[in-house]
């Protein structure tokens, strides 16, 4: 199938429009073509660490990081669906603590800012404070308009999708949509929304002009 070039000039807008937002609000930004760009960018992010932590975001697992990292020589701290609750929770600590950090954010809004919504608060947590630089990717299908549409994205398209995934037995998943559960399993327990960059925070984005994770 041929790449319709007016809809990928109109990503581009939008992805440009998101990065010059991100950029006044303090954060270095970087537009990326594709999958490809992105997975060179994103290691060269990391060149120099010797150590790299990972959550669990789909974008970084389908861009192939993981794997250019383990290759480049650099330790990497990230959980397996195996793990017992404190080997994962050990793994979570050591990640937050690596020299960068890698994930991405359930939404980006054309205003500049960044949505995240976790289950355990491990991702948001190391996004906040605690490694030496923190690496975001997200795909232009993550861009949203303001704060209204990324709670909507964030709760009703990346956590039902999250939580068909995880095959975790919330209502939402036959809804089709967050219902605001109060389920054991529930995966919508800690949400974090970055404003402007913190005064500290080493804070890289790339936007990239392709459909990643969700």
């Amino acid at each position: 199938m041929s790449v319709d070039v007016h809809a990928m000039a109109w990503h581009e807008l939008r992805l440009k429009k998101a990065a010059d937002a991100l950029r006044r609000n303090g954060f270095t930004v970087e537009v990326l073509a594709d999958g490809a760009a992105a997975g060179a960018w994103a290691v060269a992010q990391a060149a120099g660490a010797a150590t790299v932590g990972l959550g669990g975001s789909q974008t970084v697992r389908a861009l192939g990081i993981p794997d250019l990292l383990v290759k480049s020589g650099v330790t990497v701290f990230t959980h397996t669906p195996e793990m017992e609750r404190a080997e994962r929770l050990a793994v979570w600590r050591r990640a937050q603590h690596a020299a960068v950090y890698f994930a991405s954010p359930q939404a980006v809004s054309l205003e500049g800012e960044l949505y995240f919504l976790d289950a355990y608060g491990n991702r948001a947590g190391a996004v906040v404070f605690g490694p030496g630089r923190v690496v975001l990717l997200a795909g232009r299908n993550k861009l949203v308009r303001d704060a209204s549409e990324a709670r909507s994205r964030v709760r009703d398209v990346a956590a039902v999708t999250n939580n068909i995934r995880l095959k975790r037995p919330n209502p939402c998943v036959t809804a089709g949509e967050c219902r605001d559960c109060a389920a054991a399993s529930r995966i919508c327990n800690v949400q974090v929304v970055l404003h402007k960059r913190p005064e500290f925070a080493d804070i890289r984005i790339g936007l990239v002009n392709d459909d990643l994770g969700f």
